[in-house]
Protein backbone atom coordinates (compact mmCIF):
# COMPACT_ATOMS: atom_id res chain seq x y z
CA UNK A 1 0.00 0.00 0.00
CA UNK A 2 1.46 3.05 -1.20
CA UNK A 3 -0.80 5.85 0.66
CA UNK A 4 -2.42 4.65 4.01
CA UNK A 5 -6.60 5.14 3.91
CA UNK A 6 -9.00 4.83 6.41
CA UNK A 7 -10.48 2.37 4.04
CA UNK A 8 -6.91 0.34 4.68
CA UNK A 9 -7.04 0.90 8.26
CA UNK A 10 -10.62 0.02 9.15
CA UNK A 11 -10.90 -3.28 10.20
CA UNK A 12 -14.35 -5.60 9.69
CA UNK A 13 -15.10 -9.18 11.33
CA UNK A 14 -17.04 -12.22 8.83
CA UNK A 15 -20.65 -11.25 10.35
CA UNK A 16 -20.40 -7.54 8.99
CA UNK A 17 -19.00 -8.51 6.11
CA UNK A 18 -21.94 -10.64 5.58
CA UNK A 19 -23.69 -8.53 6.21
CA UNK A 20 -22.71 -5.52 3.41
CA UNK A 21 -22.69 -8.29 0.84
CA UNK A 22 -26.35 -9.10 1.66
CA UNK A 23 -27.33 -6.24 1.69
CA UNK A 24 -25.44 -5.05 -1.27
CA UNK A 25 -26.88 -8.54 -3.47
CA UNK A 26 -30.40 -7.24 -2.05
CA UNK A 27 -29.90 -3.56 -3.30
CA UNK A 28 -28.17 -3.88 -6.41
CA UNK A 29 -29.28 -7.47 -7.52
CA UNK A 30 -26.73 -7.29 -10.73
CA UNK A 31 -23.77 -6.08 -8.40
CA UNK A 32 -22.20 -9.16 -9.37
CA UNK A 33 -19.33 -8.74 -6.47
CA UNK A 34 -17.48 -12.25 -8.11
CA UNK A 35 -17.01 -10.10 -11.76
CA UNK A 36 -15.84 -7.42 -9.61
CA UNK A 37 -13.60 -9.78 -7.43
CA UNK A 38 -12.16 -11.29 -10.59
CA UNK A 39 -11.12 -7.98 -12.57
CA UNK A 40 -9.88 -6.86 -9.24
CA UNK A 41 -7.24 -9.93 -8.43
CA UNK A 42 -6.35 -9.84 -12.13
CA UNK A 43 -5.80 -6.65 -12.40
CA UNK A 44 -3.38 -7.05 -9.24
CA UNK A 45 -1.95 -10.06 -10.67
CA UNK A 46 -1.03 -8.16 -14.15
CA UNK A 47 1.16 -6.13 -11.85
CA UNK A 48 2.96 -8.88 -10.07
CA UNK A 49 3.69 -11.11 -12.49
CA UNK A 50 7.05 -10.68 -14.35
CA UNK A 51 7.35 -13.65 -16.74
CA UNK A 52 4.07 -13.22 -18.84
CA UNK A 53 5.31 -16.12 -20.96
CA UNK A 54 4.75 -18.43 -18.05
CA UNK A 55 1.17 -19.75 -17.39
CA UNK A 56 -0.21 -18.32 -14.24
CA UNK A 57 -1.46 -21.41 -12.03
CA UNK A 58 -5.29 -20.40 -10.32
CA UNK A 59 -6.50 -22.70 -7.37
CA UNK A 60 -10.43 -22.14 -7.41
CA UNK A 61 -12.06 -24.06 -4.82
CA UNK A 62 -16.38 -24.22 -3.72
CA UNK A 63 -18.29 -21.22 -3.09
CA UNK A 64 -17.95 -17.51 -4.28
CA UNK A 65 -13.80 -17.43 -3.25
CA UNK A 66 -13.90 -20.74 -6.13
CA UNK A 67 -16.34 -18.43 -8.34
CA UNK A 68 -13.65 -15.21 -7.56
CA UNK A 69 -10.54 -17.47 -8.76
CA UNK A 70 -13.05 -18.61 -11.60
CA UNK A 71 -13.35 -14.79 -12.78
CA UNK A 72 -9.95 -13.99 -12.25
CA UNK A 73 -8.49 -16.36 -14.69
CA UNK A 74 -11.24 -15.39 -17.49
CA UNK A 75 -10.10 -11.61 -17.03
CA UNK A 76 -6.02 -12.74 -17.47
CA UNK A 77 -7.24 -14.88 -20.47
CA UNK A 78 -8.92 -12.04 -21.90
CA UNK A 79 -6.15 -10.11 -21.55
CA UNK A 80 -3.35 -12.80 -23.97
CA UNK A 81 -2.12 -14.91 -20.14
CA UNK A 82 -2.06 -18.64 -20.53
CA UNK A 83 -3.95 -19.82 -17.13
CA UNK A 84 -4.21 -23.29 -15.36
CA UNK A 85 -6.92 -23.71 -12.71
CA UNK A 86 -6.56 -26.54 -10.63
CA UNK A 87 -10.22 -27.05 -9.73
CA UNK A 88 -11.19 -28.85 -6.50
CA UNK A 89 -14.95 -28.06 -6.99
CA UNK A 90 -18.19 -28.63 -8.93
CA UNK A 91 -18.70 -26.00 -10.90
CA UNK A 92 -22.48 -26.73 -11.18
CA UNK A 93 -22.56 -25.79 -7.56
CA UNK A 94 -21.60 -22.26 -7.84
CA UNK A 95 -23.51 -19.59 -7.58
CA UNK A 96 -25.00 -17.99 -11.08
CA UNK A 97 -22.61 -15.45 -10.93
CA UNK A 98 -19.96 -18.69 -10.30
CA UNK A 99 -21.05 -20.59 -12.73
CA UNK A 100 -21.37 -17.53 -14.97
CA UNK A 101 -17.37 -16.93 -14.64
CA UNK A 102 -16.74 -20.61 -14.57
CA UNK A 103 -18.82 -20.89 -18.44
CA UNK A 104 -16.77 -17.28 -19.14
CA UNK A 105 -13.03 -19.17 -18.34
CA UNK A 106 -13.65 -21.60 -20.66
CA UNK A 107 -15.14 -19.75 -23.73
CA UNK A 108 -11.66 -17.84 -23.37
CA UNK A 109 -9.22 -20.96 -23.46
CA UNK A 110 -8.15 -21.73 -19.49
CA UNK A 111 -7.00 -24.88 -18.95
CA UNK A 112 -9.31 -26.67 -16.78
CA UNK A 113 -7.23 -29.96 -14.29
CA UNK A 114 -8.99 -31.41 -11.23
CA UNK A 115 -6.38 -32.25 -8.72
CA UNK A 116 -5.23 -35.89 -9.62
CA UNK A 117 -2.92 -33.73 -11.96
CA UNK A 118 -1.00 -31.73 -9.30
CA UNK A 119 1.69 -34.13 -9.25
CA UNK A 120 2.43 -33.17 -13.16
CA UNK A 121 1.76 -29.30 -12.98
CA UNK A 122 4.06 -29.07 -9.48
CA UNK A 123 6.58 -30.20 -11.94
CA UNK A 124 6.21 -26.37 -13.97
CA UNK A 125 6.99 -23.31 -13.66
CA UNK A 126 4.39 -20.40 -12.91
CA UNK A 127 4.60 -16.46 -13.38
CA UNK A 128 2.25 -16.52 -10.28
CA UNK A 129 0.24 -18.90 -8.43
CA UNK A 130 -3.26 -17.32 -7.21
CA UNK A 131 -5.15 -18.87 -4.14
CA UNK A 132 -9.10 -19.25 -4.77
CA UNK A 133 -9.65 -22.28 -2.69
CA UNK A 134 -11.63 -21.33 0.50
CA UNK A 135 -12.68 -17.74 1.64
CA UNK A 136 -13.88 -16.48 5.12
CA UNK A 137 -16.61 -19.22 5.44
CA UNK A 138 -13.93 -21.80 5.74
CA UNK A 139 -14.84 -23.20 9.56
CA UNK A 140 -13.01 -26.90 8.99
CA UNK A 141 -9.81 -28.75 9.30
CA UNK A 142 -8.66 -28.28 5.33
CA UNK A 143 -8.07 -32.17 4.31
CA UNK A 144 -7.85 -34.60 2.20
CA UNK A 145 -7.06 -33.57 -1.62
CA UNK A 146 -7.56 -30.09 -0.61
CA UNK A 147 -4.59 -30.22 1.86
CA UNK A 148 -2.50 -31.79 -0.73
CA UNK A 149 -3.31 -29.14 -3.04
CA UNK A 150 -2.32 -26.11 -0.44
CA UNK A 151 0.73 -27.96 0.98
CA UNK A 152 1.62 -28.92 -2.87
CA UNK A 153 1.99 -24.86 -4.18
CA UNK A 154 3.50 -23.95 -0.76
CA UNK A 155 6.37 -25.88 -1.68
CA UNK A 156 6.54 -25.49 -5.05
CA UNK A 157 6.39 -21.29 -4.35
CA UNK A 158 8.80 -21.79 -1.91
CA UNK A 159 11.17 -23.61 -3.91
CA UNK A 160 10.88 -21.63 -7.62
CA UNK A 161 10.27 -18.27 -5.54
CA UNK A 162 6.89 -18.14 -7.43
CA UNK A 163 4.66 -14.94 -5.89
CA UNK A 164 1.65 -16.42 -3.96
CA UNK A 165 -1.10 -13.99 -4.23
CA UNK A 166 -4.87 -15.00 -2.27
CA UNK A 167 -8.14 -13.97 -2.86
CA UNK A 168 -10.08 -11.96 0.43
CA UNK A 169 -7.83 -14.51 2.81
CA UNK A 170 -5.50 -17.01 2.80
CA UNK A 171 -7.10 -20.52 2.55
CA UNK A 172 -6.75 -21.91 6.08
CA UNK A 173 -6.79 -18.21 8.05
CA UNK A 174 -9.50 -17.35 9.81
CA UNK A 175 -10.40 -14.01 9.07
CA UNK A 176 -11.43 -12.63 12.03
CA UNK A 177 -8.99 -14.16 14.47
CA UNK A 178 -5.77 -15.13 12.69
CA UNK A 179 -5.40 -18.79 13.67
CA UNK A 180 -5.26 -21.44 11.13
CA UNK A 181 -8.98 -22.56 10.79
CA UNK A 182 -8.41 -26.33 12.12
CA UNK A 183 -9.91 -28.67 15.17
CA UNK A 184 -7.24 -30.99 14.80
CA UNK A 185 -3.66 -30.30 16.42
CA UNK A 186 -1.44 -32.20 14.80
CA UNK A 187 -2.96 -30.16 11.49
CA UNK A 188 -1.57 -26.56 10.36
CA UNK A 189 -2.84 -26.49 6.97
CA UNK A 190 -2.91 -22.95 5.06
CA UNK A 191 -1.57 -21.26 1.53
CA UNK A 192 1.33 -18.84 3.00
CA UNK A 193 0.75 -15.91 0.19
CA UNK A 194 3.05 -13.43 -0.74
CA UNK A 195 -0.02 -10.61 -0.82
CA UNK A 196 -3.07 -10.96 -0.13
CA UNK A 197 -6.57 -8.84 -1.94
CA UNK A 198 -8.84 -8.82 0.25
CA UNK A 199 -12.96 -7.64 -0.24
CA UNK A 200 -15.25 -4.76 1.01
CA UNK A 201 -12.90 -3.83 3.94
CA UNK A 202 -9.54 -5.40 5.76
CA UNK A 203 -10.01 -7.92 8.14
CA UNK A 204 -8.50 -8.20 11.84
CA UNK A 205 -7.35 -11.96 11.24
CA UNK A 206 -4.81 -10.90 8.51
CA UNK A 207 -2.97 -8.78 10.94
CA UNK A 208 -2.16 -10.46 13.99
CA UNK A 209 -1.30 -14.24 15.56
CA UNK A 210 -0.81 -16.31 12.19
CA UNK A 211 -2.21 -13.82 10.09
CA UNK A 212 1.52 -11.94 9.46
CA UNK A 213 2.71 -15.05 8.62
CA UNK A 214 0.15 -16.32 6.20
CA UNK A 215 -1.53 -13.18 4.93
CA UNK A 216 1.78 -11.57 3.53
CA UNK A 217 1.00 -7.89 2.01
CA UNK A 218 -2.91 -6.75 1.99
CA UNK A 219 -4.19 -4.84 -0.26
CA UNK A 220 -8.14 -4.08 0.21
CA UNK A 221 -10.65 -3.60 -2.62
CA UNK A 222 -13.53 -2.30 -1.70
CA UNK A 223 -15.88 -3.38 -4.69
CA UNK A 224 -17.21 -0.64 -4.76
CA UNK A 225 -19.50 -1.39 -1.33
CA UNK A 226 -19.53 1.40 1.18
CA UNK A 227 -18.57 -0.05 4.47
CA UNK A 228 -19.34 1.65 7.73
CA UNK A 229 -16.04 3.23 8.15
CA UNK A 230 -15.75 6.64 10.44
CA UNK A 231 -13.06 8.06 12.63
CA UNK A 232 -14.79 6.81 15.45
CA UNK A 233 -14.66 2.96 14.73
CA UNK A 234 -13.68 0.93 17.17
CA UNK A 235 -11.49 -1.50 15.18
CA UNK A 236 -8.69 -0.15 13.25
CA UNK A 237 -4.78 -0.52 12.44
CA UNK A 238 -2.67 1.23 14.42
CA UNK A 239 -0.58 3.44 12.42
CA UNK A 240 0.95 6.55 12.91
CA UNK A 241 -0.88 8.52 10.07
CA UNK A 242 -4.30 7.98 11.50
CA UNK A 243 -3.36 9.14 15.10
CA UNK A 244 -5.36 12.20 16.13
CA UNK A 245 -2.98 13.08 18.82
CA UNK A 246 0.25 14.33 19.51
CA UNK A 247 2.67 15.13 21.92
CA UNK A 248 2.74 18.27 23.61
CA UNK A 249 4.95 20.93 21.81
CA UNK A 250 8.55 20.91 23.45
CA UNK A 251 9.06 24.86 23.92
CA UNK A 252 12.46 26.92 24.43
CA UNK A 253 11.07 28.09 27.33
CA UNK A 254 11.02 24.65 29.73
CA UNK A 255 12.98 22.29 32.02
CA UNK A 256 13.20 18.47 33.02
CA UNK A 257 10.64 18.84 34.97
CA UNK A 258 8.67 20.02 31.87
CA UNK A 259 9.06 16.47 30.77
CA UNK A 260 7.84 14.61 33.54
CA UNK A 261 9.27 11.71 35.48
CA UNK A 262 9.56 8.31 35.23
CA UNK A 263 9.98 5.73 38.13
CA UNK A 264 10.69 2.14 37.45
CA UNK A 265 10.69 -0.33 39.91
CA UNK A 266 11.52 -3.96 39.79
CA UNK A 267 15.39 -5.54 39.58
CA UNK A 268 15.25 -8.39 42.32
CA UNK A 269 18.14 -9.96 42.68
CA UNK A 270 19.64 -11.35 39.03
CA UNK A 271 17.70 -9.80 37.30
CA UNK A 272 18.46 -5.86 37.56
CA UNK A 273 18.95 -5.60 33.51
CA UNK A 274 14.95 -5.78 32.84
CA UNK A 275 14.64 -2.35 34.97
CA UNK A 276 17.77 -1.14 33.65
CA UNK A 277 16.64 -1.52 29.70
CA UNK A 278 12.79 0.27 31.25
CA UNK A 279 14.99 2.89 32.72
CA UNK A 280 17.35 3.69 29.38
CA UNK A 281 14.29 3.57 27.19
CA UNK A 282 12.19 6.35 29.24
CA UNK A 283 15.36 8.19 29.01
CA UNK A 284 15.91 7.92 25.09
CA UNK A 285 12.20 8.52 25.02
CA UNK A 286 11.85 12.15 26.24
CA UNK A 287 10.96 11.73 30.04
CA UNK A 288 12.44 14.64 31.64
CA UNK A 289 13.83 12.79 34.91
CA UNK A 290 14.09 8.94 35.22
CA UNK A 291 14.64 6.69 38.90
CA UNK A 292 15.21 3.30 39.33
CA UNK A 293 14.06 1.62 42.58
CA UNK A 294 15.81 -1.42 43.21
CA UNK A 295 14.19 -4.34 45.05
CA UNK A 296 17.69 -5.49 44.97
CA UNK A 297 19.82 -2.45 45.49
CA UNK A 298 22.85 -3.88 44.23
CA UNK A 299 23.98 -1.08 41.76
CA UNK A 300 23.36 2.83 42.31
CA UNK A 301 25.14 4.01 39.31
CA UNK A 302 24.84 3.59 35.85
CA UNK A 303 28.26 4.06 33.58
CA UNK A 304 26.48 4.31 30.46
CA UNK A 305 24.13 6.23 31.77
CA UNK A 306 24.96 8.35 34.80
CA UNK A 307 21.60 10.05 34.25
CA UNK A 308 19.62 7.60 35.90
CA UNK A 309 18.96 7.91 39.46
CA UNK A 310 19.07 4.55 41.35
CA UNK A 311 17.05 4.32 44.91
CA UNK A 312 16.39 1.33 47.34
CA UNK A 313 12.58 0.19 46.08
CA UNK A 314 11.24 -0.15 50.21
CA UNK A 315 11.93 3.13 51.01
CA UNK A 316 10.08 4.77 47.78
CA UNK A 317 7.44 7.74 48.06
CA UNK A 318 5.00 7.63 45.46
CA UNK A 319 3.93 11.46 44.54
CA UNK A 320 3.06 12.60 41.29
CA UNK A 321 5.65 10.44 38.94
CA UNK A 322 5.07 8.18 36.74
CA UNK A 323 5.59 4.56 37.39
CA UNK A 324 6.76 1.41 35.52
CA UNK A 325 6.46 -1.39 37.72
CA UNK A 326 7.58 -5.03 37.24
CA UNK A 327 10.45 -5.30 35.19
CA UNK A 328 12.63 -8.17 36.96
CA UNK A 329 10.48 -7.34 40.26
CA UNK A 330 10.31 -10.67 41.58
CA UNK A 331 7.91 -12.67 43.29
CA UNK A 332 9.08 -11.94 47.16
CA UNK A 333 7.29 -10.49 50.11
CA UNK A 334 8.65 -7.23 49.03
CA UNK A 335 7.82 -7.19 45.77
CA UNK A 336 3.83 -7.91 46.70
CA UNK A 337 4.08 -5.21 49.70
CA UNK A 338 5.85 -2.69 47.04
CA UNK A 339 2.89 -3.76 44.23
CA UNK A 340 0.59 -3.00 46.60
CA UNK A 341 1.33 0.26 47.43
CA UNK A 342 1.78 1.56 43.82
CA UNK A 343 -1.93 -0.27 43.03
CA UNK A 344 -3.47 1.97 46.16
CA UNK A 345 -1.82 4.71 44.92
CA UNK A 346 -3.46 7.68 42.56
CA UNK A 347 -0.90 7.73 40.21
CA UNK A 348 -0.58 6.61 36.35
CA UNK A 349 1.12 3.03 36.44
CA UNK A 350 2.30 0.74 33.24
CA UNK A 351 1.86 -2.61 35.02
CA UNK A 352 4.26 -5.08 33.21
CA UNK A 353 6.30 -8.39 33.69
CA UNK A 354 6.41 -9.95 37.53
CA UNK A 355 3.98 -7.92 38.34
CA UNK A 356 1.09 -8.84 36.12
CA UNK A 357 2.03 -12.25 37.65
CA UNK A 358 1.79 -11.08 41.26
CA UNK A 359 -1.60 -9.78 40.70
CA UNK A 360 -2.90 -12.76 38.59
CA UNK A 361 -1.81 -15.07 41.14
CA UNK A 362 -3.33 -12.96 44.57
CA UNK A 363 -6.45 -11.90 45.08
CA UNK A 364 -5.54 -8.99 47.15
CA UNK A 365 -3.47 -7.36 44.63
CA UNK A 366 -6.29 -8.48 41.79
CA UNK A 367 -8.53 -6.89 43.89
CA UNK A 368 -6.61 -3.78 44.31
CA UNK A 369 -6.19 -3.35 40.48
CA UNK A 370 -10.15 -3.83 39.32
CA UNK A 371 -10.61 -0.64 42.08
CA UNK A 372 -7.95 1.45 40.57
CA UNK A 373 -9.37 4.76 39.51
CA UNK A 374 -6.20 6.18 38.30
CA UNK A 375 -5.24 5.22 34.70
CA UNK A 376 -3.08 1.51 34.37
CA UNK A 377 -1.40 0.19 31.50
CA UNK A 378 -1.26 -3.12 31.36
CA UNK A 379 1.41 -4.88 29.17
CA UNK A 380 0.87 -8.75 29.53
CA UNK A 381 2.45 -11.48 27.17
CA UNK A 382 -0.36 -14.26 26.01
CA UNK A 383 1.04 -16.66 29.04
CA UNK A 384 0.50 -13.59 31.42
CA UNK A 385 -2.59 -12.63 29.57
CA UNK A 386 -4.02 -16.28 30.58
CA UNK A 387 -2.93 -16.50 33.81
CA UNK A 388 -4.63 -12.61 34.61
CA UNK A 389 -8.07 -14.48 32.62
CA UNK A 390 -7.39 -18.16 34.38
CA UNK A 391 -7.25 -19.72 31.20
CA UNK A 392 -4.49 -21.34 28.89
CA UNK A 393 -2.34 -19.00 26.59
CA UNK A 394 -3.44 -21.29 23.78
CA UNK A 395 -6.57 -19.83 24.42
CA UNK A 396 -5.70 -16.11 24.17
CA UNK A 397 -3.90 -17.04 21.39
CA UNK A 398 -7.20 -18.66 19.26
CA UNK A 399 -8.45 -15.00 20.00
CA UNK A 400 -6.40 -12.48 20.67
CA UNK A 401 -8.70 -9.57 20.48
CA UNK A 402 -11.59 -10.96 22.56
CA UNK A 403 -8.60 -12.07 25.34
CA UNK A 404 -7.77 -8.24 25.30
CA UNK A 405 -10.88 -6.98 25.14
CA UNK A 406 -11.68 -9.42 28.87
CA UNK A 407 -8.59 -7.68 30.40
CA UNK A 408 -9.78 -4.33 29.38
CA UNK A 409 -13.31 -4.70 30.51
CA UNK A 410 -11.87 -7.25 33.80
CA UNK A 411 -9.23 -4.63 34.94
CA UNK A 412 -10.96 -1.24 33.13
CA UNK A 413 -7.35 -0.73 32.31
CA UNK A 414 -5.62 0.44 28.96
CA UNK A 415 -4.19 -3.35 27.75
CA UNK A 416 -1.24 -4.28 25.14
CA UNK A 417 -1.38 -7.77 24.41
CA UNK A 418 2.05 -8.50 23.10
CA UNK A 419 2.42 -10.42 20.32
CA UNK A 420 2.27 -10.97 16.23
CA UNK A 421 -0.10 -7.41 15.78
CA UNK A 422 -0.09 -6.35 18.85
CA UNK A 423 -3.61 -5.58 19.97
CA UNK A 424 -4.41 -2.28 21.98
CA UNK A 425 -7.35 -1.95 23.38
CA UNK A 426 -9.56 0.24 26.56
CA UNK A 427 -11.97 -0.11 28.44
CA UNK A 428 -14.63 1.54 25.82
CA UNK A 429 -13.78 -1.55 23.38
CA UNK A 430 -12.41 0.69 21.30
CA UNK A 431 -9.02 -1.62 19.62
CA UNK A 432 -6.20 -1.72 17.75
CA UNK A 433 -3.78 -3.95 15.93
CA UNK A 434 -0.11 -2.85 15.43
CA UNK A 435 1.05 -2.73 12.01
CA UNK A 436 4.91 -2.06 12.80
CA UNK A 437 7.94 -4.54 13.88
CA UNK A 438 8.99 -7.95 13.01
CA UNK A 439 10.81 -11.30 14.80
CA UNK A 440 13.97 -9.16 16.10
CA UNK A 441 11.55 -8.13 18.78
CA UNK A 442 11.66 -12.17 19.78
CA UNK A 443 13.91 -11.42 22.34
CA UNK A 444 14.76 -10.98 25.88
CA UNK A 445 13.96 -7.89 27.05
CA UNK A 446 12.23 -6.01 24.19
CA UNK A 447 8.87 -6.09 26.66
CA UNK A 448 11.06 -3.79 29.25
CA UNK A 449 11.82 -1.95 26.71
CA UNK A 450 8.08 -0.86 25.94
CA UNK A 451 7.73 -0.87 29.61
CA UNK A 452 10.04 1.86 29.79
CA UNK A 453 8.49 3.72 26.46
CA UNK A 454 4.72 3.94 27.94
CA UNK A 455 6.40 5.75 30.70
CA UNK A 456 8.02 8.09 28.90
CA UNK A 457 4.88 8.92 26.94
CA UNK A 458 3.03 8.67 29.77
CA UNK A 459 5.45 11.77 31.54
CA UNK A 460 5.04 13.78 28.63
CA UNK A 461 1.39 14.19 28.60
CA UNK A 462 -0.36 11.27 26.56
CA UNK A 463 -3.47 9.81 28.02
CA UNK A 464 -3.06 5.79 28.40
CA UNK A 465 -4.50 4.85 25.07
CA UNK A 466 -2.91 7.35 23.38
CA UNK A 467 0.52 6.40 24.75
CA UNK A 468 0.08 2.56 24.23
CA UNK A 469 -1.49 2.76 20.81
CA UNK A 470 2.51 5.57 19.76
CA UNK A 471 4.39 3.53 22.43
CA UNK A 472 3.24 0.29 20.62
CA UNK A 473 3.59 1.46 16.59
CA UNK A 474 7.18 3.35 17.75
CA UNK A 475 8.61 0.06 19.42
CA UNK A 476 7.81 -2.29 16.50
CA UNK A 477 8.98 0.69 13.73
CA UNK A 478 12.40 0.70 15.86
CA UNK A 479 12.61 -2.56 15.13
CA UNK A 480 11.74 -1.81 11.34
CA UNK A 481 14.39 0.60 11.61
CA UNK A 482 17.36 -1.61 12.82
CA UNK A 483 16.69 -4.32 10.15
CA UNK A 484 16.76 -1.35 7.47
CA UNK A 485 20.01 -0.76 8.86
CA UNK A 486 21.11 -4.49 8.74
CA UNK A 487 20.60 -4.98 12.32
CA UNK A 488 18.23 -8.02 12.95
CA UNK A 489 15.99 -9.29 12.41
CA UNK A 490 18.48 -12.52 13.78
CA UNK A 491 20.51 -11.61 16.47
CA UNK A 492 18.91 -8.43 17.68
CA UNK A 493 18.96 -7.06 20.87
CA UNK A 494 16.70 -5.53 23.40
CA UNK A 495 19.35 -2.70 23.98
CA UNK A 496 19.80 -1.50 20.59
CA UNK A 497 15.99 -0.22 20.48
CA UNK A 498 16.60 2.47 23.15
CA UNK A 499 18.00 4.94 20.17
CA UNK A 500 16.38 4.02 17.39
CA UNK A 501 12.53 4.11 19.19
CA UNK A 502 14.67 8.24 20.27
CA UNK A 503 15.21 8.07 16.01
CA UNK A 504 11.59 6.94 15.33
CA UNK A 505 9.91 9.44 17.91
CA UNK A 506 12.36 12.53 16.51
CA UNK A 507 10.95 11.69 13.07
CA UNK A 508 7.24 10.92 13.95
CA UNK A 509 7.06 14.43 16.12
CA UNK A 510 8.85 16.32 12.75
CA UNK A 511 6.34 14.40 10.09
CA UNK A 512 3.33 15.39 12.53
CA UNK A 513 4.41 19.23 12.58
CA UNK A 514 4.62 19.37 8.75
CA UNK A 515 1.54 17.69 8.36
CA UNK A 516 0.58 20.34 9.98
Amino acid sequence: MNTITLADLHLLNIQTIRDLEANTINEIPHANLIKKAGKATANLAKQLIKKKALPALILAGPGNNGGDACATAAELAKDGYSVIVILCADPEKYSADGKKAFDKALSRKVIFKNSDALDDLLKLDFSIIIDGLFGIGLKRTISGSYEKVINGVNQLAHKKQIFILSIDVPSGLNADTGTLVTDDADKNVAVKADATITFIANKPGLHTADGKDYAGEVIVNDLGIQSPVTEESKLLLNHASRFNFQLPERKQNSHKGSYGEVIVIGGDKGMLGASVLAARTALYSGAGKVNVSLLHPAIDYDTLHPEIMYKDAQHLQMKEEIVVIGPGMGHSDIAKTILSKALSSEISLVIDADALNLIAANKELNDLLMGRTASSILTPHPLEAARLLHISAKEVQQDRCKAALLLADKFKCVVVLKGSGTIITDPEGRLRINTTGNPGLATGGSGDVLAGLCGALLAQGLNSFETAQLAVWLHGAAADTLVEAGVGPIGMIASELPEAIRHCLNAFVDNQRLAN
